[in-house]
């Protein structure tokens, strides 16, 4: 099981940004979202689009009351349905994110939190501040590592309102495709599962369509709710 790094305690932690702007995956597509991007995260993913979030440390040190005042002053310049916990990965930052999360939904807004799905200690703990959970099951081929028996160990402890979301690259192969077919099937609750195509930054190229179609027709024999959708906020040039 993959180790919990000590970057933040309960009232400061690496902070990378908070900022407004619409989701672009998951169920929520096109919802206005407060996004709070911590730094740190414990993977290295070819296709990630956040790699300045990666290295530890990464970010600037900030107080649970500056994050208040930042998201305090968005959510009065418009609407806002959720925060979006999000980074690097903000798993490494449970005893900040504990009180914040409470504190959010006092304020009338829901906890989306975006993770690797590989720290399921840490999820078993914020499991029950959470309205979401976009759980990003990582392949081998884009890790260089297996992560299976950590995802199988997340998906016991999500809450109701999890997602599961597989970035697709030219490089995913059919028996990693099984792999992730079989894993969510065996969840213990039925679990939405997302196929998003890699955006080709940074060299990485997506998932030939055809495979793509392939990959979606074979879950859905097993799956009671599969989708096919490419990362939406890089196509309307949204941060």
């Amino acid at each position: 099981m993959t180790p919990t790094l000590k970057l933040s305690d309960e009232g400061r932690a690496r902070v990378v940004e908070i900022f407004s702007s619409l989701q672009g995956e998951g169920p929520r597509l096109g919802e206005r979202q407060i996004f709070a991007r911590l730094g740190g995260c414990n993977l290295t993913c070819d296709y990630c689009d956040e790699p300045d979030t990666i290295p530890i440390p990464s970010g600037a040190i900030r107080t649970a009351g500056w994050v208040k005042d930042e998201i305090e002053e968005l959510a009065h310049e418009r609407a806002h349905k959720s925060i979006s916990w999000t980074g690097g990965e903000p798993l490494l930052h449970p005893q900040f994110l504990a009180p914040l999360m409470r504190w959010a939904r006092k304020r009338g807004l829901e906890n989306h939190l975006e993770t690797n799905g590989t720290l399921p200690v840490p999820m078993a703990a914020l499991a029950p501040l959470c309205d979401a959970v976009a759980m990003d099951l990582k392949l081998p081929s884009a890790t260089g590592v297996d992560r299976w028996t950590a995802h199988a160990d997340f998906l016991r402890a999500v809450p109701e309102g999890t997602f599961v979301k597989v970035v697709l690259t030219e490089k995913s192969t059919e028996d990693e495709w099984a792999r992730v077919v079989d894993l969510v099937r065996r969840a213990p609750r039925p679990t939405p599962l997302y196929l998003q195509p890699a955006t080709p930054i940074g060299g990485v190229k997506p998932i030939p369509a055809a495979r793509a179609l392939r990959f979606e027709e074979q879950a859905r024999r097993a799956l009671k709710e599969v989708h096919l959708r490419p990362q939406w906020h890089h196509l309307w040039s949204l941060p």
